[in-house]
């Protein structure tokens, strides 16, 4: 348990570092610092002390209020961080932290995997806001605080039980959010996912799509992207190449037919698809089947 001295951090407030074996470093997502801080209006974190140019800081940071509030610059934008409310961070790029109340936080700084590429994923689905409410700020409250306190009895938690709380973590950030949970037997996106079945290998435009639920192609994409992680286009091409691979295992097909019967307009284009998506040409799948 390590206590922090920080002007305007209280004395209840708590802080860890960590140091992650070679192995963690190479295969895990991994906390190098992390703190359940209690703090008044003083605390005003900038990222010119000398804190901040530790390696340890200078990565991608998770950073939620509990109660309070607490004004946070990232680059050129800025935030005010509520209740409930969640923020994250590119800490190599300019940054500040400052309290403007009393306030109860949880941060931790996060690195390994493609973790730089998650907070960007994550950011990108909330228009790029910096602060924004999580699908649950309950079950992010409750992952952090798991985090954080396997850090108050070392050897308590794994490296790998860490590394699967900031993957649920991180996954949980990307669920649909609150606001647009629908009914599923009244929900445009799943309708748009059974209509995309019943069509799948016939020739489908977006317009086409998006017309099914009376929707506009841009307004669809977006909605779509936001549910399911991909594009309308994507999601017809990866479940193409699904039923492309049945048909490789269970038939004597060959690749032009089932480029064919799964609705490429060419055996190239299918190859080329195929190839992009998987690693491997059709032939070398039938062959060598993942």
């Amino acid at each position: 348990m390590g206590k922090t001295n920080e002007p305007g951090v209280l004395l209840e407030s708590d802080r860890f570092f960590n140091t992650p074996s070679t192995i963690a470093g190479k295969l895990f997502y991994y906390i190098t610092r992390c703190g359940h801080y209690f703090c008044t209006s003083d605390y005003d974190f900038r990222d010119d002390c000398d804190i901040a140019q530790l390696p340890s800081h200078r990565n991608s940071t998770v950073y939620y209020v509990i109660s309070g509030s607490v004004y946070i610059e990232n680059a050129s934008t800025h935030a005010t961080v509520l209740p409930g409310q969640i923020a994250l961070i590119d800490c190599t790029l300019p940054h500040r932290f400052h309290a403007l109340e009393k306030s109860e936080t949880l941060w931790m700084h996060i690195e390994g995997c493609n973790t730089k590429e998650y907070f960007g994923f994550i950011r990108s689905m909330y228009a790029d806001r910096l602060a924004f409410t999580p699908p649950s700020p309950l079950n992010t409250k409750t992952t952090m605080l798991q985090l954080i306190n396997g850090f108050r009895l070392p050897g308590h938690m794994s490296e790998g039980e860490q590394s699967q709380l900031i993957h649920r973590l991180l996954c949980e950030l990307i669920v649909l959010r609150q606001e647009q949970h629908i009914d599923n037997r009244d929900d445009s996106i799943s309708k748009v996912v059974d209509f995309i079945t019943e069509h799948l290998f016939e020739d489908l435009s977006v317009n086409d799509i998006a017309r099914s639920v009376n929707l506009s192609p841009s307004h669809l994409s977006r909605l779509f992207k936001m549910r399911t992680g991909f594009s309308p286009h994507e999601f017809i091409t990866l479940r193409r190449i699904d039923a492309a691979k049945e048909l490789l295992l269970t038939t004597p097909l060959s690749v032009k037919q089932i480029a064919f019967r799964v609705g490429y307009h060419s055996e190239s284009n299918f190859i080329t698809s195929f190839s992009g998506k998987t690693g491997m040409t059709p032939a070398v799948f039938r062959k060598n089947p993942i």
